[in-house]
């Protein structure tokens, strides 16, 4: 059981590997030609871990496995994509984690997707420039 504890405190590092699994995976949403294996995820968590800094300290340990993984699938992702989508890569990424930490308002979110849309035209004052 001692073990068992000492693992519970890499549960961050799975929440993070997860949201990236699944950023990754909402790629195929641009263009279908972008899917990705969890095999191959996998495969790049297991480098990640094996690379990524080692430290003594839990919370050090979490943040370079953090660190690195993130950076790692990034950085790998982006030679399977058209340059025009790499930055859209990179947003998606920092946006997932923001959601997944509640540092990120679903209504600022949209607000930056789609402008200030205004729904009940009512309400909204007539353009100054139109006439």
């Amino acid at each position: 059981m001692v073990g068992y504890n000492r693992l519970e405190g890499y549960v961050p590092v799975a929440v993070r590997a997860s949201v990236l699994f699944f950023a990754l995976n909402d790629l195929s949403r641009i263009d279908p030609m972008y899917q990705f294996s969890l095999d191959a995820y996998i495969d790049l968590f297991t480098y990640s871990i094996d690379r990524s800094a080692k430290s003594f300290e839990l919370e050090e340990r979490i943040s370079n496995l953090n660190e690195f993984h993130t950076y790692s699938v990034y950085k790998n992702t982006c030679r399977a994509l058209f340059e025009r989508h790499k930055l859209l890569l990179s947003f998606h990424i920092v946006s997932r984690i923001l959601f997944q930490a509640n540092k990120l308002n679903i209504n600022e979110y949209l607000f930056l997707l789609k402008g200030g849309v205004v729904l009940d035209r009512s309400e909204q004052p007539d353009n100054p420039t139109s006439k």
